[in-house]
């Protein structure tokens, strides 16, 4: 996993678009899925013109009825693939409820996760036979208004209370699917959204999704959580992927980092490789998830930090030698410190040719040069 920080404007998008990007791409059996949040004028997303060059689709969520679903109950996401190998991502209802914790605010209680667990299986087993995918509301009503037989699955003495315990999950659930994720994960994934894998480069755009509430953290994990198992579901194929997340506080906080984070420790085994950029290490507190994400990377690229706080925080975290944080301070546009797991940085130019210049600029907006 690859951690890219430092300042605004010292060219850390530049580098991940194209060593970790367009590059990739000239290989063969490689493929890169953007989570692209950084608006580019009326464009959508900064990765758009990169799709449009390569010829691939735009995945664009947002919410209300306009934008693309992906469902979080779809099967392809999170079933639970079976392995020899000891990696296993995220199952069902590990991400189901993650998202309602984080909607409730604390954690599910053992009743709520054996009432969730349940109802799970109902809609599961119902949709199968039906020959479709189940869909979130599904799931709340089955957690409100259990099916008739639901409470003898604990037993006789627990039969009606049990009807009563995932009241809070279901409520939850309800609030998101009329409210915050409404067009988003309320129905069943969009055939856009199901056949974007198939290409070489994968450009989600999240770009209209706000950054406040719940959605954009959802919809980043669900995507994670459905590319970690469908890698795992086809690893025979020895496919390495690349998901680059260039906002990487978005998918830091909260339960669903939580699945995020616990997805990327399986990264070797997933053929997986994720890279996420930061800004300012030192306004993160010490336990934060966002700092947890950074030290899981094995390759570090420190760009120019202009404050000193920040410059002092990276040489501390990564444990630079003396005089680094003078360095990091000093680093042209352009140029960075590169740290491969505990040996020494060096310093790296980064250097783009004619035509990655043309697809990685993305200062036309800010210079009123905008069509």
């Amino acid at each position: 996993n690859i951690a890219v920080i430092g300042d605004i404007g010292k060219a850390k998008s530049s580098l991940i678009k194209t060593a970790m990007c367009l590059r990739q791409l000239a290989l063969p059996n490689r493929q890169v899925v953007v989570i692209d949040k950084k608006r580019q004028g009326n464009k959508g997303g900064e990765y758009s013109g990169i799709a449009d060059a390569v010829g691939a689709g735009s995945i664009r969520f947002r919410t209300g009825t306009t934008g693309m679903r992906i469902n979080l109950l779809d099967p392809a996401i999170a079933t639970g693939v079976e392995r020899t190998d000891g990696v296993a991502p995220a199952g069902q209802e590990a991400l189901v409820g993650a998202v309602i914790e984080d909607t409730m605010g604390r954690p599910l209680v053992e009743t709520e996760k054996a009432a969730l667990g349940l109802a799970l299986q109902v809609v599961n087993d119902r949709a199968a036979r039906e020959n479709r995918e189940p869909i979130l509301m599904e799931l709340a009503d089955e957690l409100l208004d259990p099916s008739e037989d639901s409470g003898a699955a604990f037993g006789e003495q627990w039969a009606q209370e049990s009807r009563r315990w995932g009241l809070n999950p279901g409520l939850a659930l309800r609030e998101l699917c009329l409210g915050d994720l409404k067009g988003l994960v309320d129905g069943a994934t969009s055939p856009e959204v199901r056949a974007a894998l198939d290409h070489p480069f994968v450009h989600f755009d999240v770009s209209a999704l706000p950054n406040k509430g719940p959605a954009l953290r959802v919809i980043m994990t669900v995507i994670n959580t459905w590319l970690a198992n469908v890698l795992a579901s086809r690893s025979a194929r020895h496919m390495q992927t690349l998901l680059l997340v260039e906002e990487g506080w978005h998918v830091a906080d909260g339960s669903t980092g939580k699945v995020f984070r616990e997805n990327m420790k399986l990264s070797r085994g997933l053929g997986l490789s994720t890279v996420s950029a930061f800004h300012h290490i030192s306004d993160l507190p010490v336990d934060s998830p966002a700092r947890a994400l950074m030290k899981e990377a094995g390759i570090v690229f420190l760009y120019g930090q202009d404050r000193v706080e920040d410059a002092e925080e990276t040489a501390r975290m990564y444990h630079l030698p003396p005089g680094s944080t003078e360095i990091i301070m000093s680093l042209a546009k352009g140029h960075c410190l590169v740290k491969y797991g505990n040996a020494d940085p060096i310093l790296m130019e980064h250097v783009r040719s004619d035509l990655e210049i043309a697809l990685t600029d993305t200062d036309e907006v800010i210079k009123g040069a905008a069509a």
